[in-house]
């Protein structure tokens, strides 16, 4: 009854209100005025050098029981030779996980893991970092792995060889998103293809790496003059004080700091490239040229340009993809770096058809900037929206932190951020066209396409000059296929012979079709993983495979020219290299390869006899029509194949992989491989099939491309 009175009360008192006429509903939004935003008033940290050179910034905050730190490393990946691409950042890795003087990587994580802690490490491109958080009662701990991981990191071998698989599946995978293409692509066309700031890795320079360089690097570059090291959270700044000269005070100072970031030569000059990528229906475009450093004068009006030509509701918006609908994505800044020059770019993604409608579009709005002076509306816009976000900087204390120890490295004020503001304020439309005469050549603008040529609208030639940039993936090249005569002869009588003993070739002509359901076991470094597999084969040339993973089922369907994949209730074409594989597969498949054994559409070379899984075998090499290569081995005694080798596209890119054949069992009138086993990059599967179907039933559909794609 109580809370039944409290509501009619209340209910009362809203129409009393209702029927008064209320002042607020009688106003307008935009009569409404506003008092100012309070004044920043951001923390002041307290700052300590070490006698070796070391900063601390030390910032007491008692709302929450935690302790936070964060170092900032004076190095990067600029400092790596050109044949090591990928150093910096496999150290920056592995300092973490490849353990200390004290402890191994495994037992770090299981100290963590056991308090609710993380340490982390990582270097970049011009900076490294190490952080640690924990609740203040194990502030201690935490603090001595932090000093432990950044003073004596051992590098373990395993852990180098993990890190070395994930840079080179991060490579196997560079091609896949279009949009990394043209970011990567145009970033060589602003800083150069040698420079640190647009060279990646390649196999070939990740293989190059060896723990003696991880410790080299480390011993030159990460060294306590080169180190900044903040501290906030629930503490006592005269004890932590102490607990911090304990730990880093007795670190040697090192012999010389890294040297600085090289400079920047750019010479302003138009190009048009294009990178194929013929597995997508739209294309990325990237327009623009090089951009700004920090402390440039013309940095708050450029703040305000940017969001006037690119901010949501800005010219790019409206135009390109608002009134022309030209775009599904367009944005674009020019920005400023701290350690090497920035970028202008306009970004924006569009249907292939219309790829040189957009470009000519993006290029007038960045034109009309120089021309045409923003409107009131479009100056409240977008100062408003820089200014009112303005206090999410300062909405974490190791944000503020962060920024604090970046100013004091690079010689900024530390109310730099605040001078900015009070410049954005101070813009006027004319400053924007004055900067935007003096930042923006339109007339020498460098673009990137990628996209599938053959079907733009118009030909990117109508442009100029296409400069065509090969995106393909440096990897082992398969040795060339050599073979005598008399290899090829024997070679054909013991494909023949093979496939006698698995059922004969006219019954292998009889197969249009075929299923086949497995349970495959997948056992990687973090463990083993059971997967479900159906595939479904017609021949001679499409496939159709159903995974079952604990995320859902994955779906990959070749039917002979086209490719597309289907996970997540997403749909995607496959990639080319993708697809590539699919075909390997097919002409792989013994059914298929058996097929044709009498008028074979490959060439089988004979090349004596082997062990192969500790038994006799006779070997062949295989090309086959589309120009993959594989090793087979024949039991000596049955002559079924006992397996194959090959390279292909693995988690860490192009690697060997070996698949050994345990079992067959009947189906019909074929022997079939029953229980298979697959070792590739570190990791293995295990293959049981569990049924075949010679006469599967299926759809066409099943084989046709989505309408979505």
């Amino acid at each position: 009854m109580k809370t039944l009175a409290i509501r009619l009360t209340a209910l009362v008192a809203l129409c009393a209100l209702a029927l008064a006429g209320p002042v607020w509903a009688q106003k307008k939004v935009k009569d409404i005025a506003y008092p100012p935003l309070n004044q920043m008033s951001p923390p002041q940290p307290e700052k300590v050098t070490l006698e070796n050179g070391m900063t601390l910034y030390l910032l007491e905050d008692h709302t929450l029981p935690l302790v936070n730190f964060q170092a900032l490393l004076n190095c990067g990946a600029y400092l790596e030779p050109p044949t090591k691409v990928g150093l910096a950042e496999i150290t920056g890795s592995v300092m973490r996980t490849g353990g200390t003087v004290r402890a191994t990587g495994d037992q770090i994580d299981e100290q963590l893991e056991s308090i609710g802690a993380s340490v982390e490490t990582e270097i970049g491109l011009t900076t490294g970092s190490a952080s640690a958080n924990a609740l203040t009662e194990h502030a201690e701990t935490i603090l001595s792995i932090l000093a432990d991981v950044l003073r004596n990191p051992v590098f373990e071998e395993d852990k180098l060889d993990l890190a070395k698989t994930e840079q080179k599946a991060g490579i196997a995978r560079r091609n896949d998103d279009p949009f990394d293409v043209n970011n990567r692509e145009f970033r060589k066309l602003i800083y150069g293809n040698e420079s640190p700031y647009a060279r990646h890795a390649e196999y070939a320079t990740i293989d190059a790496i060896t723990r003696e360089d991880m410790v080299k690097f480390h011993r030159d570059f990460v060294q306590p003059q080169s180190i900044q090291l903040a501290v906030w959270g629930d503490f006592s700044s005269a004890d932590m004080k102490a607990a911090l000269q304990a730990r880093f005070a007795d670190w040697p100072r090192g012999e010389q700091p890294a040297p600085a970031p090289p400079e920047v030569t750019y010479d302003f000059k138009p190009s048009l490239n294009y990178a194929e990528k013929t597995d997508i229906n739209q294309s990325n475009i990237f327009i623009g040229h090089i951009g700004g450093k920090m402390g440039d004068p013309d940095y708050p009006a450029t703040i305000v340009m940017n969001a006037v030509l690119s901010g949501f509701g800005g010219r790019l918006f409206g135009e390109v993809r608002t009134k022309l609908g030209l775009a599904y994505a367009v944005s674009g800044s020019y920005t400023f770096g701290f350690d090497q020059p920035g970028v202008f770019y306009v970004f924006t993604s569009t249907k292939s058809e219309t790829t040189v409608d957009a470009i000519e579009a993006c290029k007038k709005q960045i034109a009309r900037m120089k021309t045409e002076p923003p409107t009131a509306d479009e100056m409240k816009r977008a100062k408003d929206g820089w200014l009112n976000a303005f206090v999410f900087n300062f909405d974490t204390k190791g944000e503020v932190l962060g920024r604090l120890m970046t100013y004091d490295r690079k010689g900024f004020p530390a109310d730099y951020l605040q001078q900015i503001k009070a410049g954005v304020e101070k813009v006027t439309p004319q400053d924007v066209v004055a900067v935007a005469q003096r930042k923006l050549n339109d007339g020498a603008l460098q673009i990137m396409v990628t996209g599938n040529g053959p079907e733009f609208g118009k030909p990117l030639s109508d442009l100029g000059e296409v400069n065509v940039i090969d995106i393909t993936i440096p990897g082992a090249a398969a040795a060339a296929f050599t073979a005598t005569p008399e290899e090829l002869a024997r070679g054909k009588e013991l494909v023949l012979k093979s496939a006698e003993a698995c059922g004969g070739v006219a019954q292998f002509k009889k197969t249009e079709a075929m299923q086949r359901v497995a349970k495959v076991t997948l056992t990687m470094p973090q463990g083993a993983m059971e997967l479900g597999l159906t595939s479904l084969n017609v021949f001679p040339a499409s496939s159709r495979q159903v995974i079952k993973t604990p995320m859902g089922e994955q779906i990959m369907v070749f039917n002979g020219t086209e490719g597309w994949m289907e996970m997540m209730g997403q749909t995607k074409l496959m990639p080319s290299d993708e697809k590539t594989d699919m075909v390997k597969d097919l002409e792989r498949n013994l059914v298929r390869l058996f097929q044709t054994a009498e008028a074979p559409d490959y060439q089988a070379a004979a090349k004596g006899q082997d062990t192969f899984n500790g038994k006799p075998v006779e070997k062949l090499m295989f090309q086959t029509a589309s120009g993959g290569q594989f090793t087979m081995f024949l039991d000596a005694k049955t002559f079924r194949p006992a397996g194959v080798h090959f390279t292909g596209n693995t988690p860490a890119g192009p690697g060997e992989i070996t698949e050994t054949i345990f079992e067959y069992a009947a189906a019909g009138k074929l022997w079939l491989p029953s229980r298979v086993h697959r070792e590739e990059a570190g990791m293995t599967m295990d293959i049981v099939y569990t049924s075949t179907d010679l006469k599967p039933k299926y759809s066409e559909v099943e084989f046709q491309k989505p309408d979505s794609l």
